[in-house]
């Protein structure tokens, strides 16, 4: 009877797992044994999918995320293609290229700028014959001005001869006079030499009357010959004033001729420059849309490929529940030191995601970050079992709620710095870690109440 109880004993010891003394019964003994390397291998095993369900999990969220900036990526491009080629139902988008536009626009004002350069220059060569004909005429107009000056020389010679004339005219009249004078005291004597008198004196006074004439023309030439003398200097001035204009304007002209070559060479350089750059912007149109289709390709294939993952993850989740589920067994019950290392992890993981957290705030930019409380490093311990102590059970059952909201202040914090609100999310982060407290100060209580029981 003894030994019945004590096989009874061992049996029980062998179904709660407990070390005994089995040397009595060997078949007890090897079935002890290799339910404890089992359980071995169960708990490593459990540890083993519990890290593999969590890297799948952080490959999910990554690959997840990847695809979406290859997809924003891809919008990106092309919405800035067609802003700069419009919209086009084939890739070379020529039709709506605004640059081809002004590239004809520009080819259109340099024939323009030929054409008024080539206008410029006919008016510069009119110029020319009219400045040089403008010198011509201040050079016969100044020959002219000398002519007339040599003329009223003249003029004034002529003048001095007919007052000589005028002079000995009125000198013969007197010695006539003179001579009729004698005559008539001669009596018969001197009446031939009275008629010689007679004539001369009628001579003189015939020469003094055409000197008179004469003296009256020459002045009339004079004063017409000063005039003409005064108009021709004058017209020289003007025709010197109208040269030195004209010169001015052929200048100004022959300046704006230069301005225009170089600046129709300027534009017919652009015109070669903007073709080019049309070709250019043509082809990268092209690659452009090609490298657009190819991303939108990528991110597609990349969502196929992270469908997998995501089975794959369900897979391992369902796995590391059913093996929490299977834990509830004595047979494969979790030792204390095992629950109690993973509670740590769990610490650890909740401070990296912490760090995480504050790390895209203070770089202000989003970066990958697991908003679902489920599959981060302690949701999958979670989820997965519960704890065999009732004094921290209620502990343990709270958590979820509050896990969850922790993680919410992730997704607010990302909401914040996609909208530029930097400092709404520098206040939220100051909230999170404040509540992280209580979180840490919850898990850091089981870890005790773990490593009493």
């Amino acid at each position: 009877m003894a030994i019945k109880s004590s096989k009874s004993a061992l049996v029980k010891a062998v179904s709660e797992l407990k070390e005994a003394d089995y040397a009595k019964e060997p078949e007890l003994r090897d079935i002890y044994q290799r339910l404890k390397n089992g359980r071995k291998q169960f708990g490593e095993l459990f540890d083993k999918n519990i890290k593999a369900v969590m890297q799948i999990s952080s490959l999910d969220l990554t690959m997840q995320y990847q695809t979406d900036k290859i997809v924003e990526i891809s919008q990106n491009v092309a919405h800035a293609t067609e802003t700069i080629f419009g919209t086009s139902t084939n890739l070379s988008g020529r039709a709506n290229n605004q640059h081809e536009e002004l590239t004809n626009t520009i080819v259109d004002v340099s024939s323009d700028t030929t054409d008024v350069f080539e206008k410029i220059q006919r008016g510069q060569n009119e110029l020319t014959t009219i400045r040089d004909l403008s010198g011509q005429t201040i050079g016969v107009s100044t020959e002219l001005q000398k002519d007339m000056d040599k003329l009223l020389q003249i003029l004034e010679y002529i003048s001095d001869v007919i007052n000589e004339i005028n002079n000995i005219s009125m000198q013969t009249n007197l010695l006539a006079l003179n001579a009729s004078i004698e005559a008539a005291r001669a009596g018969k004597a001197g009446e031939g030499f009275a008629v010689v008198a007679a004539e001369i004196r009628t001579l003189a006074g015939e020469t003094q009357k055409l000197t008179s004439n004469m003296e009256q023309f020459v002045e009339t030439i004079k004063e017409a010959s000063e005039k003409s003398v005064k108009s021709a200097s004058k017209t020289v001035n003007s025709l010197g004033e109208m040269s030195e204009k004209i010169n001015c304007v052929w200048d100004l002209n022959m300046e704006s001729q230069q301005h225009v070559s170089k600046i129709n060479d300027s534009i017919h350089s652009i015109a070669s420059v903007s073709e080019k750059i049309t070709n250019s912007m043509t082809e990268m149109e092209k690659q452009l849309r090609t490298s657009t289709d190819f991303m939108n390709q990528v991110s597609f294939d990349l969502k196929k490929a992270v469908e997998p993952v995501v089975d794959i993850e369900k897979t391992l989740d369902s796995s590391v529940k059913q093996m929490g589920v299977m834990s509830e067994d004595a047979f494969f019950h979790l030792e204390n030191s095992e629950f109690a290392k993973y509670v740590r992890n769990a610490i650890t993981a909740h401070q990296t995601w912490l760090q995480n957290l504050k790390n895209m705030v203070d770089a202000r930019t989003v970066t990958p970050l697991q908003l679902d409380s489920s599959k981060c490093g302690f949701g999958h311990f979670y989820y997965s079992m519960k704890p065999s102590f009732p004094q921290i059970l209620p502990i343990w059952e709270a958590l979820e709620m509050k896990h969850r909201k922790f993680h919410r202040y992730g997704a607010t914090i990302i909401e914040a710095l996609k909208n530029g609100s930097f400092f709404e999310a520098e206040q939220v982060y100051s909230e999170a870690a404040e509540y992280s407290k209580e979180l840490i100060a919850d898990l850091e209580q089981i870890l005790q109440g773990v490593q009493r029981g």
